[in-house]
């Protein structure tokens, strides 16, 4: 599907890098190094953009013309920890790329925008978007886009310790049905194994269950030999 986006010509602007996917990137002097993609038509305000996120120490990757960052954002993903996009409208091929395929991006984007209005900011925010910038942004703003990374990679680990948990617990409860399985034919086993190596013990088993009866015969016998004795 992200192939529908891809652009004319290679122009990947540097090698892949991994996308960091452990909490290890957070060490250090993070955020500083925290890769962008921002994308502006307005090539001034781009400049503007650029050099308050280099402030930060954040390694910036710009971009004026639409269909070259669309391209950056699906092909070479892997280059960039978080996106900011200028989006004019919800009519626009920006919106239409990250409703279809934001998740399959799996990175943050920031939309950027003069439109400050309910619909459009409810969209964008239902659609994919992690946030949504009035312009003109806030220095202080771009200080901080490097929460929806860490709010990212919180979450990832969430959903890792699920998974394991998940997989525990139905190996614990495989692991009970069989030895439940198994007991009864381990029990049996021990039987017939306790009467190969103790001959005498089904002998002394039925013998121990014989019972006297003590009837009318048994006690003359008695009274008989009573008698005797004190005849004597």
């Amino acid at each position: 599907m992200l192939q529908k986006w891809k652009a004319s010509g290679d122009q990947s602007g540097g090698p892949d890098r991994d996308l960091p996917n452990s909490p290890d990137m957070f060490s250090g002097n993070f955020p500083e190094g925290l890769r962008v993609l921002l994308f502006d038509e307005d090539r001034q305000y781009l400049h503007i953009l650029e050099k308050h996120l280099e402030e930060f120490q954040y390694e910036v990757t710009t971009c004026h013309e639409e269909e070259r960052a669309m391209y950056l954002l699906c092909n070479h993903r892997n280059m960039f920890d978080i996106a900011i996009m200028e989006a004019h409208n919800l009519e626009g091929k920006i919106f239409r790329l990250i409703s279809e395929i934001g998740s399959e991006i799996d990175i943050p984007i920031i939309i950027t925008s003069q439109d400050d209005s309910r619909e459009s900011v409810t969209k964008w925010m239902r659609n994919g978007a992690c946030d949504y910038l009035i312009k003109p942004i806030r220095p202080e703003d771009l200080r901080l886009i490097y929460k929806y990374l860490v709010k990212k990679m919180e979450l990832r680990g969430i959903t890792v310790a699920e998974e394991a948990e998940e997989k525990a617990a139905a190996e614990k409860s495989s692991s009970v049905g069989d030895s439940t399985i198994r007991s009864p034919n381990r029990r049996k086993r021990n039987m017939l194994q306790t009467d190969e190596e103790d001959p005498d013990h089904n002998r002394d088993s039925a013998t121990k269950k014989r019972r006297v009866v003590w009837d009318d015969y048994l006690n003359g016998k008695f009274l008989d030999a009573v008698n005797s004795l004190g005849n004597n």
